[in-house]
């Protein structure tokens, strides 16, 4: 996500806790230039705690902080702070003021400190560091925030950065009544200092759970409290009081010390309990940083405010929180930095190129400046090579990126099931980057009625007893509906995944994989490319993830390439097969209709037609079989011409006899009328045909008969081997009609006498016994036009 893309509310916030510290930079700073020029006590003061504003006043025994118990004489103790210091001091230049302080190696100390004239140079070396440790701060949040925007940890930081900027920018005034805007802002950061450290270790080194509920009700009752506690801060500065002051003092480092102590133990349970090698490491780099870093000031605050007694420059405290806002820092941006290592190494041999040549030639101008001159057209040949030498210690497999990438993708071309092609993508990942073997998978239907798994996964799935299907999986669901890649350690810190993580830990697991990827078909998710963990440890480049998109997505075409290969070969081998019964017109329409499997067995009403040799046996017998099969293929050719022209379907060629049936599988109105047409233009061809055999004495004729009627169509026998045809009374007639006609003659039924046109020449036979009729059937004699 983007900073842009956030919502009016999260960007009105955002700009809220930027403004928040660069309010208090600015009071800062007119602050200070306000205090230049003008006459300076040699110290500033923080409650009865001071630090030297000067050097010199270092110097007299100021260096290292001290408490301040009596100002020229008298004590301060039990009474207005700053109303009271303000109206003891000696403010005229030139002046010496008299204090007796306790430090932290003994326990009184007398000193003299001389009023001069304030300087730009005192005010940086008394508040500088203080001043840049707040711009510290605030950088390191702002810059989180904009490299993880709206995130829960991002929001911590910057709340606690910004709060904690503001405040170091204003702990170290002048001496002396503040001013308003000064003292409002000031007391309003010390309040929310007691609710940003809660925020924290709320959100670190995993977000709680109570931040993940909308809206988080958590940050209102910290927020209300702290901003309850600024009201409390900015009332007790209003009455000038050292007594309430006190108590408060109190009672901040008691909840700071609290915060710190529940933020140790919270990282030292994550540590030492937690499952996710990545969440102990979080929590290990930040419970480090606490105790380096973060629980010195609250230590010293703490003690400081309790017994009175002077421990440590305040100053030199704030400076260890730079530990802890770097292990903060750190957690936050693990993958950012590690990224960024790539870079840096990058950085500092440029640095040390560009120190040398510049070294180089200023030796040559020295000499003489046309040397520089002469120096650059080397150089201009040397330094692509340096680039290259450098790109190739750096990435030494991006190097050979492309070609890696062109034969993956000669791999997947080679591919011919989609088994082969998730073998070439598992493989991918470990010839692009330094990551171990992982898996890939389709889902069920994409490739085959059931999901197809390659790679270590398949392996620990097999000798797994739980088969739960991958589609069902809640890691591989998240990864349909993000549609993007989904890292181990995503589900170990981000908030979203609190509820998934062990599911999801279990799929990674069965994956052998530390990321997951989606493989995409027409912006919908078909499968998943699992990778497994990287052997150095490095954080995936934006640059390594697109490469390896790419890839997933030329499996994808080569999946798309079998499967268009798989549906070009079955529509060949449909369309033999469907050539054997249907004519080309017919095989074209049936194809367009979704091909063999939409004919389904049906009734309807068809016109079949029916033929047979006459004197065939005793043709067969007396003459050789080459002459027999030679004379059928004669035959056969000059019949299926004509199935063909009329648009028949051809049950079947069976020896010297055939079927023919019209109206399936595609509907013809005119099927009666085309099966008389064909038989008449047979009836032609048999004669030519006649002639040729007369030739050669070979007394051969055909009858055909013609009957219409419903029947069932559809496909009869077995997968491999099975014949289209009609089933019913309808082929009877036909065949017997057939049988009953003489040499050349065709009879047809009453049923398709009624249905032929006026004009068609028909003669009656008059009522025939056909075998398998109980009853004599009409039939008539069709004549050729005359």
């Amino acid at each position: 996500m983007r900073l842009r893309d956030g919502t009016g509310r999260q960007k009105l916030i955002y700009a809220a806790l930027v403004s928040l510290y660069v309010i208090g930079l600015l009071l800062a700073c007119a602050d200070k230039l306000q205090r230049v020029g003008r006459p300076d006590v040699g110290f500033v003061m923080d409650g009865l705690e001071i630090s030297p504003s000067r050097r010199d006043s270092a110097d007299l025994g100021l260096r290292g902080g001290a408490r301040l118990l009596e100002l020229n004489g008298e004590s301060i103790a039990g009474k207005p702070v700053r109303s009271e210091v303000w109206g003891r001091l000696n403010l005229t230049e030139g002046s010496t003021n008299e204090l007796v302080v306790q430090r932290p190696v003994e326990q009184l100390a007398h000193i003299s400190i001389p009023v001069r004239e304030l300087r730009l140079a005192d005010v940086v070396y008394a508040e500088g560091g203080v001043l840049a440790l707040g711009v510290l701060f605030f950088v390191v949040g702002a810059i989180t925030f904009q490299l993880r925007p709206f995130a829960p940890e991002s929001w911590a930081l910057l709340a606690l950065c910004s709060v904690s900027g503001g405040f170091l920018s204003m702990i170290l005034s002048g001496v002396g009544p503040a001013q308003a805007p000064y003292a409002l802002y000031y007391r309003s950061m010390l309040g929310l200092l007691a609710a940003v450290p809660i925020h924290a270790g709320l959100a670190f080194p995993i977000v709680h759970r109570a931040l993940l509920r909308r809206p988080p009700r958590v940050l209102y009752w910290i927020y209300g409290l702290g901003l309850v506690h600024a009201a409390v801060q900015i009332t007790a500065w209003a009455t000038d009081y050292a007594g309430p002051t006190r108590y408060l003092g109190i009672f901040d480092t008691s909840l700071l010390l609290v915060v710190t102590l529940y933020f140790v133990g919270r990282c030292g349970a994550l540590a030492m309990h937690t499952e996710d090698p990545l969440v102990a490491q979080r929590a290990r780099i930040l419970l480090a940083g606490v105790l380096l870093g973060g629980s010195l000031p609250a230590t010293v605050r703490f003690v400081q405010a309790t017994t009175g007694v002077h421990v440590l420059d305040i100053r030199v405290a704030y400076w260890s929180l730079s530990i802890l806002l770097l292990a903060l820092a750190r957690t936050a941006l693990r993958s950012e930095l590690l990224n960024a290592r790539v870079a840096a190494r990058r950085a500092v041999v440029y640095g040390a190129a560009v120190s040398a040549l510049t070294v180089l030639a200023v030796a040559l101008v020295s000499v003489s400046p046309y040397l520089v001159a002469g120096l650059l057209l080397p150089l201009l040949y040397v330094w692509p090579k340096f680039e290259a030498l450098l790109n190739a210690w750096l990435y030494p497999q991006r190097l050979r990126l492309p070609e890696t990438v062109r034969r993956i993708g000669e791999d997947l071309a080679a591919a011919t099931d989609p088994e082969g092609v998730l073998d070439a993508l598992t493989e991918a990942p470990a010839r692009l980057s330094d990551v171990r073997p992982g898996s890939a998978f389709l889902f069920a239907g994409v490739a085959g009625p059931a999901e197809i798994l390659r790679g270590v996964g398949r392996a620990r799935a097999e000798q797994s007893l739980d088969m739960t299907p991958l589609a069902s999986e809640p890691l591989v669901q998240l990864m349909v509906t993000l549609r993007k890649e989904i890292f181990r350690e995503q589900i170990s810190v981000e908030p979203q995944f609190v509820n998934i993580q062990r599911e999801c830990y279990a799929a990674f697991q069965r994956l052998g994989a530390e990321a997951l990827l989606p493989i995409m078909r027409d912006s919908r998710v078909i499968g998943g490319l699992a990778i497994g963990a990287r052997e150095r440890g490095d954080a995936w480049e934006r640059l390594e993830l697109e490469v390896l998109q790419t890839v997933a997505q030329q499996g994808v075409q080569a999946l798309i390439r079998i499967e268009a290969t798989e549906k070009l070969r079955a529509r060949e081998l449909e369309f033999a097969e469907l050539g054997r019964f249907f004519p080309p017109q017919i095989i074209e329409q049936v194809m367009a209709r979704g091909g063999a499997a939409e004919l389904r067995s049906q009734r309807k009403l068809v016109t079949v037609f029916f033929a047979d040799l006459r004197g065939f046996t005793s043709f067969s017998e007396s003459v050789e079989p080459e002459e027999v099969m030679a004379t059928l293929a004669e035959y056969h050719s000059a019949m299926g011409r004509r199935v063909s022209e009329f648009a028949g379907t051809l049950e079947r060629f069976a020896g010297d006899g055939f079927m023919v049936f019209f109206n399936d599988p595609v509907d013809q109105e005119d099927h009666v009328e085309r099966a008389a047409s064909m038989a008449l233009a047979m009836h032609g061809d048999l004669a030519r045909l006649r002639t040729g055999w007369a030739r050669r004495r070979y007394r051969i004729d055909a009858g055909m008969g013609i009957h219409t009627g419903y029947a069932t169509c559809g496909f009869i026998g077995y997968e491999g081997r099975r014949d289209y045809g009609v089933i019913g009374n309808v082929t009877n007639l036909a065949a017997r009609l057939s049988d009953a006609a003489k040499g050349g003659e065709i009879l047809v039924s009453a049923a398709v006498r009624g249905q032929l046109p006026t004009h068609t020449l028909l003669e009656a036979v008059g009522e025939l016994e056909l075998p398998g009729f109980h009853a004599p059937q009409p039939a008539f004699r069709l004549l050729p036009p005359e």
